[in-house]
């Protein structure tokens, strides 16, 4: 999480020497999230808003659960910050951090489980 977390974290060593991140978002890879909380952390629908309340969220709490109402509370367009948010913690900290009662009402739950286990399949296919 602190690498993932980390000032111009790059998953591949000079991408953004050859790919610059936009101004707003380079912003945001410094760590600009580190240090708000709302309203200046806010959950619009605008991509550069998102992308600061999903890694603010991630940033100050230990958990999926934690996490996830953090970033929801925001309020505004709270469908989209969770699911970004549910993406890189669920990633992070694994299926199993998800609270039990939540994923047992998850719709198409054992789809959503043969998709995410092919794409695993492919993932490591690829290597």
């Amino acid at each position: 999480k602190e690498t993932l977390l980390s000032e111009h974290y790059s998953p591949v060593e000079g991408l953004w020497d050859e790919n610059p991140l936009a101004p707003k978002i380079a912003t945001i890879a410094a760590g600009s999230f580190k240090h708000k909380q709302p309203p200046e952390i806010r959950g619009t629908g605008y991509v550069v808003d998102t992308l600061e309340a999903v890694l603010w969220a991630f940033f100050h709490t230990d958990d999926f659960r934690e996490g996830a109402l953090k970033v929801v509370n925001l309020g505004q367009d709270a469908d989209t910050t969770g699911a970004i948010f549910g993406q890189i913690a669920g990633a992070h900290y694994g299926v199993e951090s998800i609270p039990t009662q939540w994923r047992q009402r998850l719709t198409m739950s054992a789809e959503i489980v043969a998709i995410a286990d092919s794409l695993c399949e492919r993932v490591s296919g690829a290597d």
